[in-house]
């Protein structure tokens, strides 16, 4: 499986690689003493490339996992690293428990179908740590924070924050090269949790998915999804119609039927 990147050292010993399928974003994060991973690709058979890439950079072995959320494409693939610590907020570890070892027999429909029989040698690894809001780690002579800060992609989204370098890694909370997902979203609290980024006041921010962007491209996307939560309120609100909302939507109108479904479902 091919990478469509090489690892680029993003800020001092903070790598990214980005990976088809999925165009999909793995970090590493090296302190002195500790090597955390941020997402681990969606088989066994990627995770285990993964590792063999890892080797490549002037660290030891992951000592640490966290998942930013819990769709497959970020965390199917832990089983590789078996015996290492993986942390996830509270709401992760409840959506993997709740998805059951029977979820992995029937595909969902964005795998490709050559990924199936891989996909299927997977298995789910709920976080074995978890938190709520806030988790400090200590990776020798390095701080990192693990933050919850709203719901947005999911109900459950983890932002990793390193405070020295600078960089957030915002998992599918941040979009690059396509439209956000909203099939588990809640688009009228997205806005307001991209919106308390600016708190970190980050240089460099590692997306789930795409080129690695900054403050002015999360802008960019946060406006995008605020106009798409104006156009929601008024298609519920019963002041504009459904295909007027499509018509201004910033987004695609396949992605903004799923977000005016989404937002009915889960009322502002």
């Amino acid at each position: 499986m091919a990478a469509v990147t090489g690892w680029q050292e993003v800020a001092d010993q903070v790598w990214v690689r980005r990976y088809d399928p999925y165009d999909v974003n793995v970090t590493v994060i090296a302190g002195q003493r500790q090597v955390l991973l941020v997402d681990v690709r969606t088989t066994l058979r990627e995770a285990a490339e993964l590792r063999g890439h890892i080797t490549e950079l002037p660290v030891g072995p992951v000592s640490l996992v966290a998942f930013t959320h819990a769709h497959l494409d970020h965390c199917l693939g832990a089983g590789v690293f078996a015996g290492v610590p993986v942390w996830g907020t509270v709401g992760c570890r409840d959506a993997l428990l709740a998805l059951g070892p029977g979820h992995l027999q029937s595909m969902p429909s964005w795998v490709p179908e050559e990924e199936h029989a891989h996909l299927r040698a997977s298995h789910l690894v709920p976080p074995d740590h978890t938190f709520r809001d806030r988790q400090r780690l200590g990776l020798g002579g390095r701080e990192v924070e693990l933050l919850h800060l709203g719901r947005g992609h999911t109900d459950h989204d983890l932002v990793v924050h390193v405070p020295d370098a600078g960089v957030l890694v915002a998992g599918d909370l941040v979009e690059v090269g396509a439209p956000p997902q909203f099939d588990d979203a809640y688009p009228y609290q997205w806005p307001a949790t991209l919106a308390a980024f600016e708190g970190f006041d980050p240089t460099v921010i590692v997306p789930g998915h795409g080129a690695v962007t900054d403050h002015l491209g999360v802008a960019r996307q946060q406006a995008d999804l605020a106009r798409l939560a104006t156009l929601c309120r008024e298609v519920h609100g019963g002041i504009r119609s459904r295909e007027s909302a499509v018509r201004r939507s910033p987004f695609p109108r396949a992605t903004t039927e799923v977000a005016l479904t989404r937002a009915a479902d889960r009322p502002a």
